[in-house]
């Protein structure tokens, strides 16, 4: 070791320990207050907000090496906000404010608004951290100060990693909003650090001494204190005077975690007045249900050694103090001074005491009965938290440390009418006239019926001033009540804070009253709730509104609650009447009675024209029902207008009442109305309603007296919003029909409102409608005895009734066996129901009987059949369908039987379904076959879901069904592979401009309806939600079996779009499944994955990340988004347009092609052929690919193309190659290479070479088919079908080989020895499956081919396959220039700027066109068409006339904005149309090459438009920093990649000359190992590589004090697994700097934990930086740092020497060497004045760094 590196190494040494020393100092400076300002509303911004630092000590404290940092639990525990706070101090005893400007002129550090979340939030204050904290990162507690985290809510929380981490072993403070009307902030009350229970809420004092309780012995004088009202709150809630069990109860309301310092609970004696026995509460905090118990009870948290509780006869007192002005002690006497809350208590209250009269004048006291106090009751509070105020008090059971038994004592009030109409709810309460007369301690609680879980809470203040108080709901409990859920509502003698939204505390607990209802049997609350709130519950069912009220009707309200608060048998539903008796209660037989009404046959369109429509009613055949008080109303749906009847008279004696014009023929007439078209065709509804017409108002739709509704429609118009908020939610309208004799009838339900009860019949007025058997089937069943047993029906309608609906059992002679009736039961949302044995999943209709479907028979199902059915099968009638079986081999079934089915085929044979599945959960399905005909074939059991049916199924399996059995099943395919009669067929989601071209078109079978079908549009941007959800019930395909969703604009559209379809990453899934299940912003639920018919995932950027969990949930797996790139048709508009494949959720069936809306799709589609290969290469086959080109036209997707290559030994493929989500550049090729190909679009790493030598063949498929994906690449073999293009190479002749994919033509002969160096096979025609197009020559990758070669080793094809002639191969743009240097900031005036390009002298400058762009519209201010040749230099200068020699002048000084601008070159012949346009919008068209750059760090967010379409993915803004040399500097080119910021560093400027770039004489090699990423992504996506490497270079970069370090210093050598290692070398110009670069980067290791990549986390091995995959990991962190040894404290004397020895050294070097200096990069700074020899050099501050960025040498120029 030289003496020179001698004293730098001492010199380093003891610069590290008075680093170390300083770090260990004690931090001053503590968190004082934070004021997150909390607001009520999300939308409000926290303009108040502030953080508070206060100085500890009496001397000014300097904040430089303090950092604030923000964390959020919400966000996993990481940073969101991070301030450095060098340059900043406090003075003595002082205070610095963080906060926003509305705090002027308190703040010291201004932040932008918000920035102060408030969710569970960590503040901490670091000092003298080792390594910098970023946003994003993990919260840490390593040179922590001080930290404070809160939370506005106080509730548990699962995940505590900023508690844990910060503040072990202690809680968050809860910000209650509620503490004080005003704002309030967390403040510090005591000086110790890292303690939560030294803050308490309080006022905010931004800059001032806090406000504090308690002033401890750690507290600054200067805070004066108060009396907080967290404290004032709390009141004594109970005492237990027994002695052995004695204890005193404090309650702060609910809040919770209430601080208890500097209140004291004393204890008084009635007889003396003085007190007996004191506690000092300081220390000490009420619970997180804010309760506190001091006593000898075991929940006691007060630890005291005895509590004397004198229960002798007088009085005695508890007192709660607060005290500032008097002192308490164990001799104190009785003072209301301070007082807080008191309690006088005792036995005997004709004692006399001055405890009574001074604590509770003019007040009861609370009487202890001795015998409840023996059977451990106490004395607790009731009614409010009133101080002092003992008639809140009761006697009640013992309950310390919980909410106090009040249900003794609970108030005679019951809940009388609930009013849930979706426009307004009220509830009423009644007293009965018992004189309760405030309603103060009351709460109202709503509770979710299924869940139990509270979802309302409301304290009721008010009073009774009558029998009656009704309690109007407010927004929030508005949202609650909605049809198909259950609710249960609670009155409580409870604080309302108990009842917090979201938390599971249902308790019959001081409940006074309860009521639980829902709207049918399928919105049944859980059994814990009615438990405990009421059984049974009470259902809208029972009477015929869900919008009507439930009220009180029987039973007298006593003081029996328990009996009162479970009577739901009390309560029925009818109308509202609030404020007065119920109106139900006084009619309810005739309401009852009325309520049975239905309608039940309408006659709404006729041929020709519309004279004897009529509307029937029927009342369930009562008979006499009188209809006064009953109203008719038509409701128009396309627009706010309805009509009303009144009716009146009474049912006939069978029930029937007709309304119709006296043209209905032989039928009497009960409401007359004069003229024809009295009833609209629809889309309209018909209702019957309680009440009188005058009660209708014709702008409105009227429900909350409805009785009945039918919605119906004929045509397809729009509805109006009021009438689809209103009768939308109904179900789908009945389609009707203008057939003659035909209406819409009454048959399979007599419930209210239900749809699917109606279906077309013939016309029977005042008579039994004409039914059809329901659209039922048998879909599956299982008659194994050894598994389970069930029978599934299927309706296509969801919810379809089964009234009248019967299962007939038979068995194999014919007999039956068992009848089930399905009366009252209905299908589900997805239209099944399931009779089996209890082990079947959410099985319907339970049979308790083992093997109770025979091993022989028929299922039968029937409709309207007698109660009384006869045993034989030979003459029935209402058979609906029937399946006719044998599940064991022999078991035959009689002719009787066989006739009910459509065929007499074989019986289905329990042999065959063992050899078909192979185990034993096996059912019989309905399927259908490849003829369209249905089936039963044997499946797998699929109770209530899809039918697990075979893809492709015989037409030769057996058919055993009923003639005319309707088909309704939906497609049920194989998840993966599946096919469907309805399917998306084209779609376009991005026209040019504004998107008014959007369409999506489905096909399907000619004029099949759309019923139940739904679309749903899903943005995997925003958390996979959906953002679009379109109902097609009511339409049709049209009769070319399209139907076409559009914009306006779109010609021929059916249905209009409402939302533009968005570019992507999104899908769109077509549902058979009612809109009803899918909401607005939800993703999509994996069980509904079985009802995709269709489904697509697309984007319109290479660039986008691959929705992974979008694809799953959509049934897209392992399969590749679509690409519709913009640039595919620079003309015209395009589309993603089906042209393989109907096969459905399958994205390779399609192709980008031009639009074709309401007609078929365009699926002539551009030529890709392969273009070149390098099949064989010298040394190991690293350099071999494969080109692909589409003949010039660019941007070509290749999702339908998959490259096969096969061995021609065995005609086996050995490699497939999918290309998927890739596309061809903007010249045509696409490059498949190996690891040492260049600009190779695809990289595939193979040790010995991807492409065999041969004689091989490599061919190229159109669409993989379904069969194909199931084949293993290595078992496919070669064939024609599909084959696009093939090339057939070798050694030698093979003509098995050719026949299979080339026949009659000849190999190409490969000749190692035809070309000097390596050759490729070059196409030179472009004609597809030609051979003899290709000929041996230069390799030219990514480029056009070199054709000018003679080669004899390619034969000529014999015979032509086309006749037409073959055009030959275009030559590709040789894009060979680049931008080489920029000068766009000058000091001074800007009159030398200058753009220099780079290329081969003598290129023609004038097919190359300049455009500067500016980022704030993203649209050209200078568009210039340049002129000349480069010269012989090869370098070209665009600049004004201050640059010597300038190429092309440009003629206005300053042409180079300096902020947020773009600099790009364009091929003329591609872009010329840039010319004739004004300031044109920037894009990617003909571009060559390109920068984006700025002169400021902080302006960046405005360039991204121009990086994305200018720059590679991965690139950034290249920022021009004017601060790094005073004089001028340019952005050098030092790489010839193009169009990438990481090419290009800053330098002094050379306009004319060679760039001065780094040199890299020193390397050493580092690895990066990535625990989590996946190593065939890395190795085929090079931009995760080089943006991995970026974050390397700018960590460096930030170390070295901004040096200038870039990723140009970082060469990538190769990518290797294990999971992901980077294989790099680091280089400098010297090994001093390469030590001290090497150093960085190992820092980089060991504070990394992991890097984020497109939006990816990766974690970083912080075990090794090179050798990751030998195991030769670096040393732990701690042993070594950076190449410096550790060294004792013993050193200290010796450094203090050394330092003064070696300072001295250093002054006399720097003022000899002053140019020539070689400190690290923390000293380079340039110096301020210009040298005086005439060069534009500049002078170093520091001496010259060892780092040789051309930046920091001493350079000169000479221009």
């Amino acid at each position: 070791m030289t003496m020179k590196n001698s004293r730098i190494n001492l010199y380093s040494i003891c610069l590290i320990l008075i680093i170390l020393q300083h770090s260990l100092a004690r931090a001053v400076v503590v968190i004082n207050e934070v004021e997150p300002n909390i607001q009520q509303h999300p939308q409000q911004h926290d303009f108040t907000e502030f953080v508070e630092l206060y100085n500890t000590e009496n001397g000014t404290q300097s904040l430089s090496n303090y950092t604030i940092v923000f964390y959020s639990q919400t966000s996993n525990a990481t940073a969101y906000y991070v301030k450095e706070l060098d340059n900043y101090s406090i003075g003595p005893h002082g205070y610095f404010v963080i906060g926003t400007s509305h705090l002027n002129p308190n703040i010291n550090f201004a932040k932008v608004k918000d920035n102060i979340q408030n969710g569970l939030v960590a503040i901490a204050l670091y000092y003298n951290l080792s390594m910098p904290i970023r946003k994003d990162d993990i919260v840490t507690n390593l040179s922590l100060v001080d930290a404070v985290v809160y939370h506005k809510y106080n509730e548990t929380y699962e995940k505590r990693d900023v508690i844990d981490t910060l503040i072990p072993g202690q809680d968050f403070i809860y910000e209650d909003s509620n503490f004080s009307s005003g704002e309030e902030s967390i403040r510090r009350c005591g000086l110790i650090p890292l303690k939560q229970n030294q803050f308490v809420l309080g006022p905010p004092t931004p800059g001032s001494a806090n406000n504090c309780s308690v002033v401890s012995k750690a507290t600054p004088t200067a805070m004066p204190t108060t009396t907080p009202k967290a404290i004032a709150n709390i009141v004594i809630n109970e005492i237990n005077i027994e002695n052995n069990r004695s204890y005193i109860e404090l309650y702060d309301g609910g809040r919770g975690n209430t601080s208890l310092d500097g209140a004291f609970l004393v204890l008084f004696d009635g007889n003396t007045s003085a007190a007996y026995w004191y506690w000092n509460l300081t220390g000490h905090k009420t619970d997180r249900n804010g309760y506190f118990v001091v006593g000898r009870f075991n929940t006691s948290q007060y630890e005291s050694p005895q509590i004397v509780l004198k229960p002798q006869f007088g009085l005695n007192a508890v007192a709660l103090y607060y005290p500032q002005s008097i002192t308490v002690n164990s001799t104190m006497m009785l003072t209301t001074q301070d007082l807080l809350d008191a309690l006088v208590y005792g036995q005997n209250p004709n004692i006399s005491s001055t405890l009574y009269s001074l604590l509770l004048p003019n007040q009861k006291v609370p009487l202890e009965d001795q015998m409840k106090i023996n059977a451990d009751h106490s004395v607790g509070r009731c009614f409010g938290l009133k101080k002092r105020f003992t008639a809140g008090y009761r006697q009640m059971p013992l309950t310390p440390g919980r909410e106090n038994d009040c249900s003794g004592s609970l108030p005679n009030i019951g809940i009388n009418e609930v009013y849930t109409d979706e426009n307004m709810q009220f509830l009423e309460l009644y007293d009965e006239g018992s004189g309760f007369d405030h309603l103060n301690d009351i709460t109202l609680v709503v509770f979710d019926g299924e869940m139990g879980k509270v979802v309302y809470s409301k304290k009721l203040n008010a009073s009774i001033s009558t029998d009656y108080f009704v309690f109007k709901s407010d927004s929030k409990m508005s949202r609650l009540f909605t049809e198909g859920h259950s609710y249960a509502i609670g009155l409580y003698l409870s604080p309302q804070m108990r009842w917090q939204v979201g938390t599971s505390i249902m308790s019959s607990k001081n409940l006074i009253d309860s009521i639980v209802y829902g709207w049918n049997t399928d919105t049944i609350a859980s059994k814990q709730v009615t438990d405990v709130l009421g059984n049974p519950q009470i259902n809208a069912t029972t009477i015929p509104n869900f919008n009507v009220s439930v009220g009180r009707c029987q039973g007298e309200m006593t003081q029996s609650h328990n009996m009162m608060h479970r009577n739901m048998s009390s309560y029925m539903w009818g109308l509202a009447s609030p404020g007065e008796p119920n109106r139900i209660c006084k009619d309810r037989e005739l309401l009852l009675q009325q309520s049975k009404l239905r309608i039940n046959e309408v006659d709404v369109n006729q041929p020709g024209h519309d004279y004897e429509e009529f509307i029937e009613l029927y009342d369930g055949g009562q008979g006499h029902v009188p209809l006064d008080g009953i109203t008719l109303v038509l409701y128009d749906g396309a627009r706010p207008k309805a009509i009303a009847y009144s009716l009146g008279n009474a049912t006939n004696t069978e029930g029937y009442y007709i309304i119709g014009s006296s043209n209905v023929r032989n039928v009497a007439i009960d409401t007359l109305i004069s003229g024809p078209h009295w009833i609209q065709n629809g889309h309209d509804a018909v209702a019957i309603h309680w009440g009188y017409n005058t009660s209708f108002s014709s702008s409105m739709v009227e429900t909350s007296t409805l009785i009945d509704a039918v919605v119906y429609k004929f045509l397809s118009r729009k509805v109006y919003p009021e009438f689809t908020k209103k009768f939308g939610t109904l179900q789908n309208p009945v389609i009707g029909s203008a057939k003659a004799n035909t209406s819409i009838s009454r048959c399979y339900s007599t419930d209210r409102v239900d749809l699917n009860a109606f279906t077309l019949t013939y016309l029977t007025p005042k008579k039994p409608n004409m039914c059809p058997p329901p659209a039922i089937v048998i879909n599956e069943f299982d008659a194994n005895p050894i598994g389970v047993e069930f029978i599934e029906i299927s309706s296509k309608k969801t919810h379809f009734p089964l009234s009248k609906v019967s299962i007939i059992l038979y068995n194999g002679t014919g007999d039956m066996y068992r009848k089930i009736d399905l009366d009252g039961a209905r299908t589900d949302a997805h239209g099944y129901y399931v009779v089996g044995t209890a082990n079947v999943e959410k099985v319907d209709k339970i049979v308790n009987i083992t093997g109770w479907l025979e091993a022989a028979g028929a299922i039968a199902l029937y409709y309207g059949i007698s109660k009384q059915h006869p045993a034989s099968v030979s003459s029935q009638g209402g058979l609906i369908v029937a399946v006719t079986y044998s599940v064991v081999k022999g078991h035959n079934v009689s002719q009787s039987l066989l006739q009910l089915s459509s065929r007499n085929k074989t019986q289905l044979d329990i042999m065959k379904k063992s050899k078909l599945l192979g185990h034993e959960s096996q059912s019989v399905s309905r399927c259908t076959n490849d003829n369209g005909e249905t089936v039963y074939n044997f499946t797998q059991d699929t109770p209530k879901k899809p039918n697990n049916c075979p893809t492709s199924i015989s037409s030769t399996t057996p058919v055993t069904t009923s003639p005319g059995a309707p088909s309704t099943q939906p497609s049920t395919v194989s998840p993966q592979l599946k096919y469907s009669e309805f399917f998306i067929n084209e779609v376009n989601p991005d026209s040019p401009g504004h998107d008014i071209s959007e369409y999506l078109e489905l096909a399907g079978p000619v004029n099949a309806s759309l019923d139940n079908l739904t679309l749903v549009f899903y943005n995997a941007n925003q958390e996979n939600k959906a953002y679009y959800i379109l109902d097609l019930t009511g339409y049709r395909m049209d009769s070319n079996g399209l139907f076409l969703i559009g914009s306006p604009n779109v010609k021929g559209v059916q249905l209009e779009l409402k939302e533009h379809i968005q570019n992507g990453p999104d899908g769109i899934a077509l549902y058979n499944k009612s809109s009803s299940f899918f909401s607005l912003y939800t993703p999509p639920k994996q069980e509904d994955s079985v009802y995709i018919l269709d489904s697509m995932v697309y984007t319109n950027s290479r660039n986008s990340v691959k929705p992974r969990s979008l694809m799953s949930l959509l049934s897209l797996e392992q399969q590749e988004m679509i690409l519709e790139d913009d640039r595919f048709n620079q003309s015209h508009d395009e589309s993603i347009s089906r042209c393989f494949s109907n096969l459905t959720s399958f994205q390779t069936a399609f192709v980008v092609t031009h639009m074709t809306p309401g007609k078929p799709n365009n699926c002539v589609l551009r030529k890709i052929l392969i273009n070149e290969v390098n099949a064989d290469t010298p040394g190991y086959d690293k350099a071999e690919y494969i080109e692909l080109y589409d003949g010039g036209y660019g941007y070509s997707p290749l999702n339908h193309l998959t490259l096969v290559l096969f061995n021609g030994n065995d005609g086996k493929a050995y490699l497939c190659i999918p290309f998927g989500f890739n596309q061809t550049d903007k010249d045509g090729f696409f490059l498949i290479g190996g690891p040492n190909v260049t600009n190779a679009h695809l990289t595939i790493i193979a040790p010995e070479g991807f492409v065999q030598n041969g004689p091989d063949a490599i061919a190229l498929y159109q669409f993989v088919s379904p069969e194909s994906m199931k084949t293993p690449c290595k078992d496919r073999n070669m064939t024609q079908e599909g084959l696009v293009d093939a090339v057939i190479y070798g050694s030698k002749q093979m003509d098995s080989l050719m026949n299979k994919l080339l026949p009659n033509q000849k190999i190409i002969l490969e000749d190692k020895k035809h070309l000097t160096g390596d050759e490729s096979i070059s196409r030179c025609v472009f004609q597809e499956l030609t051979n003899s197009a290709f000929k041996l020559s230069y390799l030219t990758p990514g480029k056009a081919n070199n054709c000018s070669i003679s080669n004899e080793t390619v034969t000529t094809l014999p015979t032509p396959r086309m006749s037409t002639p073959s055009p030959t191969l275009p030559p590709k743009l040789d894009y060979d220039i680049l931008i080489n240097e920029i000068n766009t900031d000058q000091p001074g005036p800007d009159l030398a700027e200058f753009i220099e390009i780079k290329g081969p002298a003598g290129k023609d400058m004038s097919k190359v066109i300049l455009v500067l762009y500016a980022a704030h519209d993203n649209k050209a201010y200078n568009v210039t068409r340049l002129q000349n040749k480069i010269k012989a230099s090869g370098l070209y200068v665009v600049g004004t006339k201050s640059i010597k020699d300038a190429d092309f002048e440009q003629k206005f000084a300053g042409f180079l904005y300096n902020t947020n601008r773009a600099v790009a070159l364009y091929d003329y012949d591609r872009a010329k149309a840039l010319l004739s346009q004004k300031n044109p919008h920037v894009t990617s068209t003909g571009l060559i090459d390109a920068l984006v750059y700025s002169n400021h760090y902080s302006f960046t967010e405005q360039t991204q438009t121009l990086v994305k379409t200018l720059m590679t993915n991965g690139s950034k803004t290249f920022i021009e920093d004017s601060s790094f040399l005073k004089g001028d500097e340019t952005i050098n080119r030092c790489s010839n990649q193009s169009r990438t910021s990481s090419a290009f560093v800053l330098s002094l400027k050379t306009p004319g000359r060679e760039n001065h770039c780094p040199k890299y004489p020193h390397g050493r090699k580092i690895q990066l190992r990535l625990k989590n990423a996946d190593c065939n992504e890395w190795k085929t996506n090079r931009t995760l590589v080089e943006l991995a490497v970026v974050q390397i270079a700018l960590y460096i970069n930030n170390r070295c004090n901004k040096c200038g370090f870039s990723s140009g210093y970082i060469k990538i050598e190769k990518v290797m697994c294990g999971s992901v290692v980077l294989d790099l070398t680091i280089t400098a110009s010297n090994k001093t700097q390469l030590d001290e670069v090497h150093g960085y980067y190992k820092n980089f290791i060991n504070y990394t934990k992991t890097i984020k990549i497109e939006g990816k986390s990766f974690e970083v091995d912080q075990t090794c930086f090179v050798s990751c995959i030998d195991g030769n990991v670096r040393p732990r962190k701690g042993k070594k740092k950076s190449g410096v040894d550790a060294v004792g404290i013993g050193v200290g004397v010796t450094c203090a020497v050394l330092f003064l020895i070696i300072f001295a050294i250093t002054i006399l070097v720097y003022w000899r060497k002053k140019r020539h200096g070689a400190l690290g990069f923390e000293l380079t700074r340039f110096h301020d004045d210009d040298d005086d020899d005439g060069h534009d050099a500049d002078d170093w501050t520091g001496g010259k760094p060892s780092f040789e960025n051309p930046l920091y040498g001493k350079l000169s120029s000479s221009d």
